[in-house]
């Protein structure tokens, strides 16, 4: 039997029933017409769900050999820690800037994380400014951070 396993489902179980009736005391509304409490409910009915279903495979594979495998071995921390170094820097740099070439910068970092050679990171990079610009500015009508640049 994982140990591991139980405690994760414990917490869990613990940390979603305390959400689920503090969103009651929100107010969860209905489907069309809902109140602040209606995702985390619903969420953390999610939550219990699963938990429930990690604990009783727990208990039906309770042998004492389990084989444990070290699923963390072929994680590339390198690239995942460059990934939120970016993330951090582009925190700092969106209202210096701005939206557009902060965004470039942090897409075309994070395309180059993922291997891709220089010209098409650049030219995803560029075509997902574009799209969010556009989906955020005339479809949303949502303001972007305008930099000392203008833009």
């Amino acid at each position: 039997m994982d140990n591991r396993n139980l405690i994760s489902c414990i917490v869990f179980l613990g940390l979603s029933a305390f959400v689920a009736v503090s969103s009651i005391g929100l107010g969860i509304g209905h489907l069309t017409n809902p109140r602040a409490g209606f995702m985390p409910f619903w969420t953390s009915l999610l939550v219990i769900v699963f938990s429930l279903i990690l604990f009783g495979q727990t208990f039906a594979n309770r042998s004492d050999q389990t084989r444990r495998v070290d699923i963390w071995s072929h994680v590339q921390w390198q690239k995942s820690l460059l990934a939120a170094c970016a993330l951090c820097v582009y925190v700092f740099i969106l209202p210096v800037i701005g939206y557009l070439p902060s965004t470039s910068l942090l897409m075309l970092a994070l395309f180059k994380l993922s291997s891709m050679k220089i010209l098409p990171a650049a030219l995803a990079s560029l075509l997902a400014v574009i799209l969010s610009y556009g989906l955020f500015s005339y479809i949303l009508n949502t303001p972007l951070p305008r930099g000392t640049l203008g833009f």
